[in-house]
């Protein structure tokens, strides 16, 4: 089973998309979301929300309207949006060790708040995602000699 952690905020809409005049309230810019969808075609992946949008119903809802299915979210471990007190890596971290299924996975965030060698492809709010980080998550999924790295605590 391969996985791709998906944010929202920085990913699928920018401060680019922003100042062309959209709003961020629960959009997304269709660009980026082609090649979020172009890396779900492309390796076959399971997307699972790590964003702060998995924690609003109608966030979720728009997710699954403008970007894609979605099979699960990361734990809510902090209590909320309190960012700083759990790193966000802990949250996949925890999803992770209750799926062993998991052979590959990725992470696409502007955040920087992740675990020592987790797969994480980073994005910036400026930009979101662009087209070389989708072909290195792309590339990373489909790679045959990928090993699955996770920390224990």
């Amino acid at each position: 089973m391969k996985i791709l952690f998906l944010d929202i905020d920085g990913v699928c809409n920018s401060r680019r998309f922003a100042e062309a005049g959209n709003s961020l309230w629960n959009n997304t810019d269709p660009a980026a979301v082609a090649l979020v969808q172009r890396i779900i075609k492309e390796t076959k992946c399971d997307v699972v929300l790590s964003s702060t949008w998995r924690m609003y119903p109608d966030s979720r809802a728009a997710v699954k309207a403008q970007v894609c299915h979605y099979i699960d979210v990361t734990k809510d471990l902090q209590g909320g949006e309190k960012r700083g007190i759990v790193d966000r890596g802990v949250e996949v971290q925890e999803w992770l060790d209750r799926h062993p299924a998991v052979e590959q996975y990725a992470i696409i965030d502007d955040d920087s708040d992740f675990l020592p060698n987790q797969w994480l492809f980073k994005t910036s709010f400026n930009e979101g995602l662009t087209p070389e980080i989708a072909a290195a998550v792309i590339h990373h999924l489909n790679a045959k000699d990928n090993i699955v790295l996770t920390n224990s605590r």
